[in-house]
């Protein structure tokens, strides 16, 4: 519940797109966070401009979990919720993924979920606390040439899915939110790979993908960080193992079909 200190939260990727966002509203909010990266400026500024506490290092590594840990319960005394929005995006299918990026985007995107839960878990079950996962529209439908990202973030609802059955007896609740085309720098990353391949810009990529959404528009960090945090708090309490797509609507269509009707709009209007 909301004790005197508001609720305490590590967030994973914490210093970065959707992650900082999070941390924001949960500060904002009279919320306390710690936040474990990689040392780099932007965890050193997402610290300095939030007020977060910070931990420096890999969240797949259980040292750096537990100190994240330790952290949160030597200052605040407690831990409510983990939060885990760190990720890395990949670009190559099954067979052209190297061993090497196999490894490397499994860590960042599976593992460093799997170690902080796994070390976060008996201070979860002591404040009956939760745990949300950033998965993606990838969690759930494959894209092109991504699928190291695809298999992680498909594997994130497997781990919600298995903490809700075996921990929601206990108290403790876990969930996924799938975020589709959001404005982060992942995105650029995603879209000028993209428009690489399309021989296009990668701000005309951007049109054309947020065009093929319901929405016509990708989300901001702060959309999708609402939707967190209220998995994350108490207002939640009926939803456990759950998986939402904060995606604008893009799960929800047929794309084969509404393309169709999307080129008969363009040609209309040309």
């Amino acid at each position: 519940g909301m004790s005197a200190p508001g609720r305490v939260s590590i967030v994973t990727g914490g210093a970065t797109g959707i992650g900082l966002s999070v941390v924001e509203a949960l500060i904002s909010r009279g919320g306390q966070a710690v936040i474990a990266g990689p040392s780099d400026r932007a965890l050193d500024a997402a610290a300095e401009r939030t007020g977060a506490a910070m931990v420096v290092g890999d969240a797949g590594e259980p040292s750096v979990a537990h100190a994240a840990l330790n952290l949160a319960l030597d200052r605040w005394g407690r831990l409510d919720s983990v939060i885990s929005c760190a990720g890395v995006p990949s670009f190559d299918n099954v067979q052209a993924a190297s061993d090497e990026e196999w490894s490397r985007v499994l860590n960042a995107n599976l593992r460093s979920a799997v170690t902080t839960v796994r070390t976060c878990l008996p201070a979860l079950l002591d404040s009956r606390g939760t745990i949300v996962l950033v998965s993606s529209l990838a969690g759930v439908l494959a894209v092109p040439n991504a699928a190291p990202y695809i298999v992680s973030k498909h594997a994130l609802i497997g781990l919600a899915r298995s903490l809700a059955g075996d921990f929601g007896p206990l108290g403790v609740r876990a969930n996924v939110v799938c975020p589709g085309q959001t404005r982060t720098g992942m995105l650029e990353e995603v879209m000028t790979d993209a428009a690489g391949h399309l021989g296009i810009t990668r701000e005309e990529a951007c049109r054309r993908a947020a065009a093929l959404t319901p929405r016509r528009l990708a989300a901001t960090p702060e959309e999708i960080a609402e939707v967190i945090l209220f998995l994350a708090g108490p207002t939640s309490a009926a939803i456990n193992g759950a998986v939402i797509m904060a995606d604008g609507g893009v799960s929800a269509v047929d794309l084969s079909m509404a393309g169709l009707r999307l080129f008969a709009d363009e040609q209309a209007s040309a």
